[in-house]
C-alpha cells in the first residue's frame, strides 16, 4: 500500500499559514482532533456544494463545522455526550456576540437565584478536589440552568474553561485536556492565589467573547444536524449522496471518555469507563464495526462518491503484518469501495493534548471511492 506523492497534501499539511481557523474550533478541548485546514482542503478536493458532509464519529465537530463554513450541509453523529454537546455548540452558535452575551446575562440572573440550593458536600471527592467550594456551587448552578435551556453553546464555553492553571479558568491548577491536578508543581502555600474563589460569570463572559474573536460569515440557512447516537443505529441520518469524512476511534488508541471525565460528570454522564468501552473498541470489534459501516454507507452513497477515513499508522495484526489502513481497505472492498489514494498525516506533537501518548506519530488519510 503506497502513499501517493503530489503537492496537494504537501501544501496543506506543511504550509497552513494562509488558513484562518474559526475561533469556534477552540470553544473546548478534545483529544484526537483533526486539523481544520486539512479538513477544509479535503472538503474542497472531494466534494461540491451539492453534497452533504457526513461524519459518523464527529468527536469535537471539526468536520461538520468546516463543512458548514464551506457552504455544505453537515451531519455529525457521536455516542459521547460531550462530543454531541460540543458539536452542537459549533453548528448552532448565536448569530452574534451581542446575542450570545444577552443570553448569558439572562442565564446569570437565574443562576444567582438558584445557586444556594446546590450542596457541594454531595459532590464526589474526585470532582470537588478541583474547585473552591463556592466556584463549584456556581458551576453546578450554571450547568443546571444551561441544561434546562438546551443552551449547548454557552454550555460548551463553560466546559472549555472548566480546568486549567491559567487565571481565566475555573479550577485549581490542573491540566487543560485531561483533568489532572498540578498541586505538586503549584503547591498551595507557594501559590495561594491559584486556590482562591473564581467567579464563573466573569470568566465565562470573557470566554464567550474569545469564542467570537474570529468567526467568518456563516450561512445559518444551511441544514446542519447533530445526533447523540451510535453510528450503527443512526444510519437514517445520512443523506443520500453524502461525502463521508471521519476519523473512527481505533483500538483503544485514545481514551475519549477518560480524558473528558470531569466534563462528562458535570453533563450528567459519570460512568466514563463504560463509555470508553463503547467508544474505543478492541481490534476484532473494530474490524466488525468498519465492515458494518461500509455496508451501510454503500447504500447511501452514489457511484463515484468519496469516503475519507483518517486512522492511525499502527499494526492491526502483528502476525500478518497488517496495518489498520490495510484492514480497512479489505473491509471497504467487501462493500464496493476502492482505495484510490493514501496520504501521510503527520501528527504535530506540540499540539497534542495528551503529551505522553507517543504510540502514534503519523496518521493515514485513506481516500475511498464508491464503485
Amino acid at each position: 500500500m503506497k502513499m501517493r506523492k503530489d503537492t496537494f497534501m504537501e501544501d496543506i499539511l506543511y504550509d497552513d499559514d494562509e488558513y484562518v481557523k474559526s475561533s469556534l474550533h477552540t470553544i473546548a478541548p478534545y483529544v484526537g482532533k483533526l486539523r481544520p485546514n486539512v479538513v477544509s482542503a479535503l472538503i474542497d478536493e472531494y466534494s461540491s456544494k451539492r453534497h452533504t458532509i457526513y461524519d459518523p464519529f464527529c468527536g469535537s465537530g471539526t468536520v461538520p463545522l468546516e463543512a458548514w463554513i464551506k457552504g455544505r450541509k453537515a451531519i455529525g453523529v457521536d455516542l459521547n455526550y460531550y462530543a454531541f454537546v460540543l458539536t452542537k455548540a459549533k453548528l448552532f452558535p448565536y448569530k452574534s456576540l451581542e446575542v450570545a452575551l444577552k443570553h448569558l446575562n439572562k442565564a446569570s440572573v437565574l443562576v444567582d437565584a438558584t445557586k444556594v440550593k446546590f450542596k457541594v458536600k454531595n459532590v464526589p471527592k474526585w470532582v470537588s478536589c478541583f474547585f473552591h467550594p463556592e466556584t463549584l456551587r456556581e458551576i453546578m448552578a450554571w450547568i443546571d440552568v444551561l441544561s434546562s435551556k438546551n443552551d449547548f453553546f454557552l454550555m460548551s464555553c463553560l466546559l472549555g474553561i472548566l480546568h486549567h492553571q491559567r487565571p481565566g479558568f475555573l479550577s485549581f491548577p490542573s491540566s487543560h485536556g485531561a483533568p489532572y491536578l498540578r498541586d505538586g508543581k503549584y503547591p498551595k502555600d507557594e501559590y495561594p492565589e491559584m486556590y482562591k474563589y473564581r467567579n464563573v460569570y466573569e470568566r465565562l463572559y470573557q470566554k464567550v467573547k474569545r469564542s467570537y474573536k474570529a468567526i467568518s460569515e456563516l450561512d445559518f440557512s444551511i441544514e446542519r444536524k447533530v445526533l447523540y447516537s451510535n453510528t450503527q443505529t443512526s444510519r437514517a441520518a445520512m443523506a443520500t449522496g453524502s461525502i463521508i469524512i471521519t476519523s473512527p476511534p481505533y483500538m483503544k488508541s485514545l481514551t475519549y471518555a477518560r480524558d473528558n471525565r470531569l466534563r462528562l460528570w458535570f453533563l450528567g454522564h459519570p460512568d466514563w469507563e463504560q463509555l470508553d468501552k463503547r467508544v474505543s473498541v478492541p481490534k476484532i470489534e473494530f474490524s466488525n464495526l468498519m465492515g458494518n459501516c461500509f455496508r451501510s454507507w454503500t447504500k447511501m452513497q452514489n457511484k463515484g462518491d468519496h469516503c475519507i477515513l483518517v486512522v492511525g499508522d499502527i499494526i492491526f495484526d502483528k502476525e500478518k503484518k497488517q496495518s489498520i489502513p490495510e484492514l480497512i481497505s479489505v473491509r471497504a472492498k467487501e462493500s464496493n469501495y476502492k482505495l484510490i489514494d493514501l496520504f501521510d498525516y503527520p501528527i504535530d506533537m506540540n499540539r497534542k493534548i495528551v503529551k505522553n501518548d507517543s504510540q502514534i506519530k503519523t496518521e493515514k488519510i485513506c481516500i475511498f471511492k464508491r464503485e
